[in-house]
Formats: C-alpha cells, structure tokens, sequence
C-alpha cells in the first residue's frame, strides 16, 4: 500500500473519488474539529487519514498510539459527490467526542476518543493493602498526551504528567492491504495510567506493569485495525505481548474501554444515539432501569438521570443504538466482539462520571484469554464498531385518500375522497392508517386537497391533525379556512409539522375533520420524515 502526501495531510484514498477531492473532504473535515492550525492536539502532519466509499477516520499517531480520534461517515456516493452525510451548522460532524461542538475540545474524562484500561491488583508500597481485594489498585494503559481534567476522577488525572506529549510521534510496526481490509497495528508498552493509592501523587506513573511478584517487566499492548476497503465499519484489534524474562502475565480482569462517541448526560443533539437500543440476537434487561429490550427491535429508552453510570454489560450479542428506530447513516452505531474467542463482554455506557456515551465492554479477559506465559502472546480481540443505514432521509411516503384510509362521510372519486354539502355530514373524511412506521421521527404530513369556491366565506373548511391513536393524544392540528385555497378545483398542498420523536410502536394517523361548509376533495397525503 501506498500513503500519500497532499495539502499538508498524510492519507490513503480507498474510494473512487479523486485525490483532489479527497483532500477537500479532509480539509473539511479538519476544519470542521475547530482546531487551529498551531494546535497540537489537532490532525497533524504525521497523522494519517483513511478514506473509503462510506468513511473517514482520523488516525492520530502524534501523541497517541494509533488511536481514531475521529471519525466521519460518507454517503458512498461516486467521484466527486462523495460527502458527509451529518453536518452541524454545515460543518461535517465527528462521529466521535473530539471537536464535536467544533470547537477543538477533548474530553475532560477520557484521553481522546477512544479509552482502554487494563486493571492491576497488585500493590504499591505505599498502596493499602486491601485494594488487592478490590476491583483495582491502579490501571494501566498507553501512555498518551491528552490530560485528564475531570475533578470526579483525581487517579486519573495524577498520571497527566509523563514522557509523551503531542510531539511524541507513533508509527505502525505492521501496514498492509490484507484481503479487503487495510491492517495497521502499532506497539506500546503498559504502563501505570490511573494513581489508586488514594493520594493521588502519582507515583510510578508511566512504569512497565507490577507482577504479583513485585517485579516490574514491560509488557506490550498492540493496538490497531482492519478497515474494510468497502463497508461502512472498523475492526479495533488488541493484542498482549509478554517480553521474554517475565512472570506469566495475567490480570483480574480485562482490558476495559470502548468507543467514546458524545458527552453525556447531555449528549450532542445530533448524537442523541442512546434513544432506541437493539439487542439484536436475545432480550437484555438494563438492571438499573428494569427496562427490557426486544431481540432485534429498535427500543424506545428512557435513560435515569443523576444516578449514576447505566451500564449494559456482557450481553454476548451485536447491540445498537440509534437516534432512531431505523438505522440511520451516521446516527446509528452497532458494537460487536468478533475475535476468535472471547468475545461476550459487549456493552454500552452512558457513564456520568467520566461524562460520555462509550459503546465497547472488555476483551482479553483473565482466566478466559490470559494468562500468557514468557515470551507469548495473546490471541488478538476484535472489536467492530458499524455505523449502517443507507441514505433514504429525507423519506416520503404517499398514502392514497381513497384506498389507503378508512372514511366516516363523504365518497371516492377517481381523483380522490370527496364530501360535499347537502349529501354528507361533517365528520372525518379521512382516519387511518394507523401505523407505526411515523414513531421516532419529526415528521411533516402534506394534505393534498381542492375546494369548489375559495371566496365565498372564511369559514374553516377542515381541520387536519396527526392523531396518536394508541395513547388518544393529537400531535399536531391545523384549521384551514377556505380563503387558504388558491384556485376553485385546483388540488393544493397543505403542510403540517409534526414531532414523533419520543414515541415507540403507537398507532398514528393522519386525519382530515370536515365541517360540512364547502365541497372538499383529498387526493393524497404524503408524510415526509426528517433525521435532522
């Protein structure tokens, strides 16, 4: 394979766009983060950026051991159409918390986008003694750049200081095309990262992993991924290395961490993804809600707020969330561990403590996939983040007048549902269709009608409403009074927005009430859904 140099950006172009325009794709995507040009923490010249027919992701090596830092989903669309198919305010929107207000932030809570964690209880001599009974003494990791400032988590942020910064420069010790997939994988010691001891003063921080012997050896972590050539997906690979001359390294635990995608609990308002869950092989109950999700059905969640973090864990399936009840391109994410063994540790955190939605769980557990002995390593864990849907929003669909709902007055015609006065009684022209597929989304209903006079009064002649039949509750109601209609006989659309956002498998309608003052023909009424 082949890295390119261009317009300041070290890339790699899987797509069928050209070079040109592929870097106008990164330099907005990059301006769109809010970092400025002498901004360290920003893309880098040393980064590297990929780009397929359906995603761009930021490879940040300046300061981070390979880790995707941001990530942008692509319409799939040829040539010079390919583009971004969220943006906030025009800006194109990271998929992932870095930049996401574009604004150059990282998170106070996690060092980038992306975290791993793997736990030591083993302690320190100035550690009490009883944290090896505990969850933790310390945690290791990557030695990274970016600070930790959250104030809830002071063992985190007592490691901030250390030998690597946003000049220390990263690069893959394997880069291959393997198959359909581009294979980078990079290599960094384990190091003390989060201080447990209480004191929070940082003591050995950035020192090679503590055996249960009180030795300390390095031990490797390699990170990296397989990004398809084609497919709207990224595999993370982890792998241990234990360095010759060590102790079997083993661990309490697992590596721990995931995919950091939006603050919470107030979560970008594009990124609002903990909306609809899918659990998508067998039901799963969120234990600290009780709320129970349906195998393979878009599950309308309400979240507890202020209570602390709600975490699914081990749910040995594909789990999604969605802003939505569908999956929508760049709005919709589904996580699965796929390693060769291994792999039932799949969760998602809405994690008020370290302030972000994450969707990942832990891989590489001890007693499962450690220990491993001098000189060996692990099996390699597989963690796939999806972010699936096609591009079909804005959607419309038409619904007849006459075949597709049911009437109270009035008669069909070939040209639509009529009801005139002196033959009909006022009542509903049109209810129905009494469907769930509104649920999720705002939406706008566009009335197709036609009066025989539109001068003679300004009485009311309909009242249109999009009714929630399962709860009896209207959405939204409009009158329209004759003067409204442009030309007598002459269909003319009426518009009416509605917001089904926080609404789960209700029977919805679409009504047209007549009140049997003028002549009134419906031929069609189309409902239009919007993901923006």
């Amino acid at each position: 394979m082949q890295w390119q140099f261009g317009d300041g950006w070290t890339y790699v172009n899987l797509s069928d766009a050209s070079d040109t325009h592929v870097l106008n794709v990164i330099q907005e995507a990059v301006e769109g983060l809010g970092f400025g040009a002498s901004d360290q923490r920003g893309p880098q010249t040393q980064d590297r950026f990929v780009v397929t027919q359906t995603l761009l992701l930021w490879i940040d090596q300046t300061g981070f051991v390979g880790k995707m830092n941001g990530l942008w989903r692509l319409n799939g669309a040829s040539a010079s159409n390919l583009d971004f198919v969220v943006r906030d305010a025009g800006r194109p929107l990271n998929f992932l918390i870095i930049g996401e207000k574009g604004s150059g932030q990282f998170p106070p809570g996690y060092p980038g986008s992306e975290h791993s964690e793997f736990p030591n209880r083993t302690p320190e001599p100035n550690d009490n003694p009883s944290c090896a009974n505990r969850d933790w003494c310390n945690q290791y990791a990557h030695e990274e750049a970016a600070p930790i400032t959250d104030g809830d988590i002071p063992w985190w942020s007592a490691c901030n200081d250390g030998n690597v910064d946003f000049g220390t420069i990263f690069t893959p010790i394997e880069e291959t095309i393997n198959g359909d997939f581009l294979h980078l994988l990079y290599e960094a010691p384990l190091v003390k990262v989060a201080d447990g001891d209480g004191n929070y003063d940082g003591d050995a921080c950035g020192e090679d992993w503590l055996f249960p012997n009180g030795t300390r050896g390095t031990v490797w972590l390699q990170a990296g991924f397989d990004i398809p050539l084609s497919g709207p997906f990224v595999d993370r690979l982890f792998r241990f290395r234990n360095e010759a001359g060590n102790p079997p390294f083993n661990g309490p635990m697992s590596l721990i961490g995931g995919f950091v995608l939006t603050t919470w609990p107030n979560p970008h308002p594009q990124k609002a993804l903990h909306q609809w869950m899918n659990p998508q092989e067998n039901n799963f109950t969120e234990t600290k809600t009780g709320i129970t999700l349906l195998a393979g059905l878009w599950n309308l969640f309400t979240p507890i707020f202020g209570q602390g973090d709600i975490i699914f864990a081990w749910m040995g399936q594909p789990f999604g969330i969605s802003a939505f009840p569908t999956e929508v391109p760049g709005r919709t994410a589904i996580l699965s561990h796929i390693g060769e063994s291994d792999n039932d540790d799949v969760g998602t955190c809405l994690c008020e403590v370290h302030g972000g939605l994450e969707m990942g769980g832990g891989v590489l557990h001890g007693g499962i996939s450690l220990p491993i002995g001098s000189g060996e390593t692990s099996i390699f864990a597989r963690r796939r983040l999806e972010l699936p849907g096609n591009v079909l929003y804005p959607r419309t669909m038409v619904y007849d007048a006459v075949d597709d709902f049911q009437h109270g007055t009035g008669e069909g015609a070939a040209d639509g549902w009529g009801a005139a006065t002196g033959f009909h009684d006022a009542n509903h022209m049109l209810f129905g269709p009494y469907t769930s597929d509104w649920c999720g989304f705002h939406g706008t209903a566009n009335f197709f009608m036609q009066v025989d006079n539109t001068d003679a009064d300004d009485l009311k002649v309909v009242t249109v409403d999009i009714f929630d039949a399962t709860a009896g509750a209207v959405l939204a109601s409009r009158e329209i009074t004759r003067t409204e209609f442009n030309t007598p006989f002459v269909f003319q659309d009426f518009a009416l927005d509605f917001d089904a956002t926080g609404i789960a498998n209700h029977a919805l309608e679409a009504r047209v009430y007549w009140h049997d003052v003028s002549f009134v023909k419906v031929s069609t009424v189309s409902i239009t859904l919007q993901v923006d």
